[in-house]
């Protein structure tokens, strides 16, 4: 269950950052955010938090869940990055 939550999370990041148009170009702010897959993981987390535990909310476990989305959402986009570079190549 604990993957399935994290790649919730991955998702809601690739989604806000790549797939939801009308969020760009609004602020500067949130542009950087949307450009910052670590930021973007972060604020994942603690809506699919949110989400997955609204009737037993633990802030502490919500902080976890938050850091713990940035991390992997983060390592997940580097790891993407590096593959489909990779696959450029010329062999």
């Amino acid at each position: 269950m604990f993957f399935l939550y994290l790649m919730a999370c991955a998702g809601l990041t690739f989604g806000i950052q790549h797939k939801v148009p009308f969020l760009h170009k609004k602020f500067s702010i949130l542009d950087r955010l949307l450009a910052c897959t670590y930021c973007a993981g972060f604020h994942s987390g603690w809506i699919v938090y949110i989400m997955a535990n609204y009737a037993e909310f633990k802030p502490n476990e919500l902080l976890i869940s938050a850091f713990a989305s940035a991390m992997f959402s983060y390592s997940l986009d580097e790891v993407v990055k590096y593959l489909e570079e990779s696959s450029q190549e010329p062999k």
